[in-house]
């Protein structure tokens, strides 16, 4: 196996196991460099690395620099770095060359988990395979999750959602439409104790207030409800289980874009 099929074979592990990672490449070199543009290295948070790009401070120097990326906002830089002893950008070095690096950060995959499998929950399934989620559908009904393609990984609970309900972090977005407003309820409760990135939950406005007075009643504070988006979905007059499917899938865009207030 060259190297070259050997970095991306752990590039698609790490994508596969959801493992962060930043792709660190030489893009350019001038003079004397220690590895020739091509040369790829994986840096992990850790400062961990796969690969190599040429050893020495230079690496190390590169590695401290993906490991800064995972620290801040940015998700790409591009570097100079110089083969000298002197100057900011330096290496340390006496190659006399100087060598660009490209880094990109690849963060844990967003997880959309759906409670409900049902015809809004099927369609919203349609939509968001197009956009950057691992997708998982949770629901009572063993022949409505069958239905589902190998890809999608589906969950199946009791008639009350209390049972197995996965482990969610602050890379999940969570859509709660299942069939019954105590089943809502339920879900919504279990949700509300994990730090999601979005939370959204079906219904009308008067359903809505319903399932949120039992949870105030529940001791859930005002402040944790308001960062729910119920009813969930844009308000773009959808109408039919696609269409309101739509409309979801564009809130959770707008969430993770930062156009709306993500759920704390």
């Amino acid at each position: 196996m060259t190297e070259t099929a050997d970095i991306f074979n752990q590039i698609n592990r790490n994508i596969g196991e959801g493992r962060p990672f930043a792709l660190a490449t030489i893009v350019q070199t001038a003079g004397s460099a220690p590895r020739q543009v091509g040369a790829r290295m994986l840096v992990y948070p850790d400062g961990s690395i796969y690969g190599t790009i040429g050893g020495g401070k230079f690496e190390k120097l590169v590695i401290d620099d993906c490991v800064s990326l995972f620290q801040g906002d940015l998700e790409t830089e591009l570097k100079k770095y110089k083969f000298t002893g002197e100057g900011s950008d330096s290496t340390g070095m006496s190659c006399g060359g100087e060598a660009k690096v490209f880094m990109e950060k690849f963060g844990k995959p967003k997880r959309l988990v759906i409670f409900g499998g049902g015809h809004v929950g099927r369609d919203l399934v349609k939509v968001a395979k197009n956009l950057d989620f691992s997708i998982t559908v949770v629901d009572d009904r063993e022949d409505i999750l069958k239905g589902y393609d190998t890809g999608i990984t589906t969950v199946l609970t009791d008639d009350e959602y209390l049972a197995h309900i996965p482990a969610l972090d602050e890379n999940c977005y969570v859509v709660i439409v299942t069939r019954s407003h105590n089943s809502d309820r339920n879900v919504l409760e279990k949700v509300l104790g994990y730090e999601c990135a979005y939370v959204g939950m079906i219904g009308s406005q008067k359903k809505v207030a319903k399932v949120f007075e039992l949870l105030k009643k529940a001791s859930i504070s005002e402040k944790k409800l308001s960062v729910v988006h119920a009813p969930v979905g844009l308000d773009i007059g959808a109408e039919g289980p696609y269409e309101i499917a739509v409309s979801i899938a564009a809130e959770l865009i707008a969430a993770w874009k930062g156009k709306i207030s993500k759920f704390k």
